[in-house]
Order: C-alpha cells, then structure tokens, then sequence
C-alpha cells in the first residue's frame, strides 16, 4: 500500500463484490490499459448531498469510477495501484459555471474598462491565449476545478471546446462563444483576430442571424448580454429577447442570460433562460422571480466576488504603487498573469477615463451591492433552486483557479450551509454543462474526475483551499504537478 506522498505502488487484499466485478467486467474488452487504482480510508463526499462514508473506498479503473463505499462494498480488485489517503477527504472535482479564457484575470483582457489601452495589445494577447490557453487549464487544475463552462468570449473559445473536450491534462470545457446584446458601446471594442465578442440583437432579423452564426460556429450555448433596454425599446427589446429563446430552443442549445436587474430577470426567464448568470442586485427577488426559475428549472449563478475584484483592480490602476495582492495558496497563476498585474503602477496617475473619484465610489457601490446578492441568493437557496458556483474569472482580479475559493467562501457567508456548497460546486455545475451523466458526483461508472482534501469540505468552504491531489480522468496528481513553474 502507498501513501498519497510516496507513490509507489504494492499489491493489495482481493476480495471481489458484485458491483466491481461487474463494472470492471464490461470495461474488460479492448486494449490493455493502465492498472486500476484503488483510493483507500478516506471520507467520501460524493456531491449528491448523501452522507459523507468514513474510512471509504474509491475503485478507479480505465478512467473510470469502478465502485465507491465502504471497505465492505468495495474490495480491492487484482493488481490494483493502492494509496491510502487515511485521515484525508475525497469529493467531486470543483466545477466552475462561469469563466472566461478570453481573458486573462487583468485589465490587458479587458480593453473596455479603459484603462491601459495604449499600453496592451489587446490583439496579441488573443492570438497567443488563442494558440496555447494551457496557462488556464494548469491553473484550473491546480485548484482542484476539473469542468469549466466559458460563457462569452471570441469565436476562438468556441473552436478549443471542440478539441480534445475530454483530454486529462485539461478540465472539461464547453463554450458559448460571442455574446448577443443590444448594448452598441461595446461592439469593436473586444474585437480581435478579425472576429468580435458581441454579435447584435438591434433588429429581429439581426437577432435571429446571431443565434443562426453561434449554432453554425458549435456554440454551446445562446448566451444573451441583457442590459437595462434604453427608453422606448423596452417592449420591442423585452419581445426580441423571447424570440431569441425560441431560437435557442429549436436549436436545442440552452439560453444563458446575463441580466442582473430583477425586470430584466424575469424577462429573461419567460424567454427560458436555463441559467441566469451573475446575481440580481437592484432588489430584493420575488415570488413571481421564484416561481419562474422553478418552472424553467433554471440554474442560478451568482458570482459574488467579481464586482469587488474589478474594484479592486480599477483601484489598484488609478491609486497604487504595488502589484495587487491575489490569494493563491497553492501557486497556481502563472508568472505571465503575474507579471502584468505588476504593470498597475504604470497607471496611477496618468490621465484616464476612470478618474479617482470614480474608483472610490465603485467600491462603495460594490459594498452595498454585495449585501443584497447575499441576500437574494440566501433566497434562491432557501426555495429550493439550484445554484451554480460561478466565478466569472477571467475578469480583472478574479484569476483563472484559485478565484474559486473566495468565491465559495462568499457563498458561505450569505448563509448556505458547507455540505450544500459541495453540492452547488460539483454536481450543479456538471448539470449547466449539460454533463451531468460524466461527471459532477462520485458514481459508478462516472468519470474518475476528483479531489483530495487535509480539511472536511462539508464543515466549512475554508477547507478547500486544503486540496493535496487532483484526480482527471483517472490520472492522480498533487496540485504541485500543476503549480505554476
């Protein structure tokens, strides 16, 4: 038997149940693989909101989950690779519902706040992400993230979606790729390599041709940018916007909604929005708001953590001297990411759109906002609707990884409970992806995609950060394999 920090392997007891026999049997054909691997005394957590099973075993065998339970139910089977990880937590790998890898965690990804533009080339930071995006997924798997949904970005993302999906030096990755709006400011503005970030909704025809071009481009997802419509578009904006989910539908692709006003919610779950991203933070969520993510069965994701960040890094550009700090406890970002954030003192100072008097108030504003998105998703979860852990990183300060911890963290300060945090960070996520049959929970015949923690992820989110070993795939790690060099 080894142990998680000296992995050497060494026979194992055989005895054989009925439910590994059975699983390693239909895996049996075809060509000879790696041994199975046989995780042992750990405490379970599977992320169906089933008890946690102490002094448990996990079977993984061909990249797949063989048998988990107790040592009873689960028997080592021949030849088994066995690490005994006694004292130690295994649960579902961490799936993050919102990320973008068409930016980078600075303002060199987003060119529209302002600040930096004539220092960063906006066009060579996409043709390299582009080319080599490897720097997120190391950084994704160093956290324990194992499934990523991208929710907006170039038409690039779309393209590395279909690449290698399931290749285990990568988390799972889906893509929903340019974003319909109706807000013209921001057309040409994330526009690089020819293509844009945006597509338009300015007429019906127009709207109906964007959805058209994401189904052609392998999108999967409609993903709508829906700002407060200005005056006297509302009714046709609000009316376009239902058509546009009609689209998504016959397309069979689900509509995600950007819409962080509660009218604007709405609207966007009578157009059928399956996922609405980011919180709604102008007020307090209703029962009609309820109800109708109920009937939709509609995920919420609230991404608690961005707005404070992108004040954080506005600040840090207009005010500082010093890099930004950022909470990386495993060393997950990477030395580029690193080295960007330190330009911050560049701009303080110099002439900008974002003037400092601006930058204090939005962290005001940021403050007061953040109490009542706690507030709302507290509501969310005590109805009994399904949450997606969702960083929305990419964006300024809310680095690609780590990020997902302080997100978790903020979660549990609204009030959720540690064990349904488990839930909403694993098996929820793989339910948005529309990937729920491969992964997201601990289950026979399920992707071997999980983490080892030292603290118990069902007391408190502060456990997360605890995580010794990945496991994609069936390939074991410690997080140090994925740590940024």
């Amino acid at each position: 038997m080894r142990s998680a920090a000296s992995p050497k392997p060494e026979g194992g007891e055989r005895m054989k149940p009925a439910i590994c026999l059975i699983l390693l049997a239909m895996l049996g054909s075809g060509p000879a693989l790696a041994q199975p691997i046989a995780l042992v005394g750990v405490t379970v957590h599977d992320g169906t909101r089933a008890p946690a099973v102490e002094d448990a075993v996990v079977v993984i065998d061909r990249e797949r989950i063989a048998c988990v339970g107790s040592r009873d139910e689960c028997s080592l089977p021949d030849g088994a690779e066995v690490v005994d990880l006694a004292g130690r937590h295994v649960a579902p790998g961490l799936v993050d519902g919102h990320v973008h890898y068409a930016q980078t965690g600075w303002l060199d990804g987003r060119p529209d706040s302002g600040i930096g533009t004539d220092h960063y080339d906006y066009e060579a930071l996409q043709a390299s992400l582009s080319d080599d995006p490897s720097r997120w997924d190391r950084a994704w798997l160093c956290s324990g993230v194992t499934a990523v949904f991208d929710v907006g970005g170039l038409p690039w993302t779309v393209a590395l979606a279909r690449s290698d999906e399931n290749a285990e030096e990568r988390p799972h990755y889906r893509a929903a790729g340019p974003l319909i709006t109706h807000f013209e400011p921001v057309f040409g503005v994330l526009r690089a390599m020819g293509t844009d970030t945006f597509l338009p909704m300015d007429s019906d025809e127009a709207a109906l041709a964007s959805v058209e071009r994401l189904v052609d481009l392998g999108a999967a997802a409609i993903k709508v940018w829906y700002l407060d419509p200005p005056a006297g578009q509302v009714e046709a904006l609000d009316a376009r916007l239902l058509k546009i989910g009609e689209a998504a539908r016959a397309a069979g692709l689900p509509l995600i909604v950007h819409a962080t006003e509660l009218r604007n919610a709405k609207v966007a779950l009578r157009a059928g929005a399956k996922m609405l991203v980011h919180s709604v933070e102008d007020q307090p969520v209703d029962e009609e708001f309820l109800e109708l993510m109920r009937a939709n069965e509609t995920f919420y994701a609230p991404t608690l953590t961005v707005a404070r960040n992108w004040a954080r890094a506005v600040s840090s550009a207009r005010l500082s001297v010093e890099a930004p700090a950022i909470d990386d406890p495993n060393g997950c970002v990477d030395a580029e990411t690193r080295r960007v954030m330190a330009d911050a003192d560049e701009f303080a100072g110099k002439p900008s759109p974002v003037t400092v008097a601006s930058a204090f108030s939005r962290l005001e504003d940021t403050a007061a906002g953040q109490r009542l998105m706690q507030h709302n998703l507290l509501r969310v979860f005590e109805a009994g609707l399904p949450i997606v852990t969702s960083t929305d990183a990419g964006n300024p300060l809310t680095v690609h990884g780590p990020s997902i911890y302080e997100e978790i963290e903020a979660m549990e300060a609204s009030g959720i409970p540690a064990r349904d945090l488990i839930t909403m960070s694993t098996r929820n996520g793989a339910a948005a992806m529309g990937r729920l049959e491969d992964f997201g929970t601990l289950e026979v015949g399920k992707l071997a995609d999980l983490i080892v923690l030292e603290k118990d992820p069902s007391k408190s989110a502060s456990a997360y950060p605890s995580i010794t070993h990945v496991m994609r795939a069936g390939k074991l790690a410690p997080v140090s394999e994925y740590a940024a060099p």
